[in-house]
């Protein structure tokens, strides 16, 4: 972060969160997903949050501690080379992954 010219918040995720909604996305903070709903061919159907609420999406994109998504990951999944990977990571308090699924 140390290339950024002011905070991280205001020059990083500012920015991130303006592009997400110019192509009418929506970006939810604080919501914990309990579970990730697979259609039939493996890909992603929906988030199930912790509050029960249902999110689906055309593209997901979500941040959270490794140890937090190797909990998450789907089971026909963690098989993938692409998410095998994950298992050598060790979380640290101050990283965190960020996975694109489309």
């Amino acid at each position: 972060m140390a290339f950024l010219d002011c905070s991280p918040p205001e020059r990083l995720c500012v920015p991130i969160v303006n592009h997400i909604q110019s192509l009418g996305g929506e970006v939810r903070l604080s919501s914990q997903i309990q579970k990730i709903e697979l259609d039939s061919n493996g890909t992603v159907k929906s988030f199930l949050l912790t509050n029960g609420k249902v999110i689906e999406g055309d593209v997901y994109v979500f941040a959270t501690p490794i140890d937090i998504i190797k909990l998450l990951l789907p089971e026909n999944w963690k098989e993938m080379l692409y998410f095998k990977r994950l298992e050598k990571l060790v979380g640290v308090p101050v990283i965190n992954v960020h996975i694109w699924l489309v």
